[in-house]
């Protein structure tokens, strides 16, 4: 007695094979109709801005889809620079989420970069306003977004109109944002955290940290330190906007924001030691300073002498920061007064003031920690 395998109907056997080559036409061209829908659709009318990507990519196996080299640029006459480029977009599904029986994705930027742009005029300025920004995110993803990842990052400021011209960079940012998703906590809050490295300026460690409601940011907490800033990386943008430059300084800087209900409090915290404004091998010899901005200069120094605490040898201020996220309150009177406080009464310290629970961890004193370290 002999066994056969059962055969499929010949009508099955077709339908099986038309369905196989339906799919594998689908594969071939879904990266086309992507690409196609992203540039007609929705890169190329977002506001003021428009955009273009080159290539889209998809991978089955990892369930993966990559757009490569997206570039979105501000649609004015005068557009020296893109306001925003990134090497690959890489989307997949959070495999976290579907262990959890929800639909989620991670993103991946790798080498993205924004520029800000100052200028004399109002229009010829690129702050990222005049397009919905969360809309068009949502166009390129239209699933909840679970975890973003960038990699080898930079965030630009430029001023193209002053001389010299002005290009200040946070450069080499790594950063990841977690539990992007609706999903409350046993408080019924939801809570999405951020991180983040970089180099400022170059060579300066920056360091940052968030917690933040994805869906409602009316409370938030943010803490953010760089340090060994060089001060003298910033005579482009000094001579530009204050019109003096530094031969040496370097120092720390702290920040801490925290809001509740859109009402915040927060400071900044700018130390800095060392400083020397007025060199006449910089001012005079290299530069061909005029004696009145050489004595511009020395008066800034003469003044950065006095205001120097005697016992810390550190030029320090603590701003404050309150109001409401509509309204917010900066006050440069305030800067001042914290300067004089530092040199004259008490000592600012190197460490946070710790008004976040993001800062609990850190050590009292960063003077101390550092000299330990040496």
């Amino acid at each position: 007695m002999h066994l056969h395998a059962p055969r499929l109907k010949p009508s099955l056997k077709w339908l099986g094979l038309t369905l196989a080559a339906l799919l594998v036409i689908l594969y071939i061209l879904a990266p086309f109709i992507i690409k196609h829908y992203l540039n007609f659709r929705v890169l190329n009318d977002m506001g003021s801005y428009s955009g273009h990507v080159e290539d889209v990519d998809l991978g089955i196996i990892d369930g993966e889809y990559l757009l490569k080299d997206l570039v979105i640029k501000r649609d004015t006459e005068k557009n020296p620079v893109d306001f925003f480029t990134v090497e690959t977009f890489a989307i997949a599904l959070s495999w976290e989420g579907l262990r959890h029986g929800e639909i989620l994705t991670r993103v991946k930027l790798t080498k993205p970069e924004l520029t800000f742009l100052d200028a004399n005029k109002k229009e010829d300025q690129q702050t990222g306003e005049g397009t919905n920004w969360l809309s068009v995110f949502e166009e390129i993803l239209p699933v909840t977004l679970h975890k973003l990842v960038i990699h080898n990052g930079i965030i630009r400021f430029q001023n193209l109109d002053t001389t010299p011209t002005v290009n200040i960079a946070v450069e080499e940012i790594d950063a990841e944002l977690t539990n992007l998703t609706n999903v409350k906590d046993a408080d019924g809050r939801r809570v999405a955290s951020a991180t983040l490295t970089g180099q400022l300026f170059g060579d300066s460690p920056l360091t940052a940290k968030a917690d933040f409601d994805p869906f409602d940011f009316n409370d938030f907490e943010f803490a953010a330190d760089a340090k060994n800033v060089r001060i003298n990386r910033l005579n482009d943008f000094a001579r530009a906007y204050a019109n003096i430059d530094f031969k040496s300084g370097h120092g720390q800087i702290f920040a801490e924001i925290s809001a509740r209900d859109r009402e915040l409090n927060g400071y900044i915290k700018p130390l800095f030691e060392d400083i020397n404004i007025a060199s006449w091998q910089q001012d005079v010899e290299q530069q061909g300073d005029n004696p009145l901005q050489l004595l511009w200069e020395a008066g800034w120094g003469l003044i950065s002498a006095l205001i120097t605490n005697i016992e810390s040898d550190k030029v320090a201020t603590q701003i404050d920061i309150k109001g409401s996220l509509e309204d917010t309150d900066i006050s440069s009177w305030q800067a001042v007064l914290g300067v004089l406080h530092n040199a004259f009464i008490d000592a600012l310290h190197s460490r946070y003031d710790k008004i976040t629970p993001l800062t609990d961890d850190t050590p009292d004193d960063a003077e101390k920690t550092d000299a330990d370290d040496t």
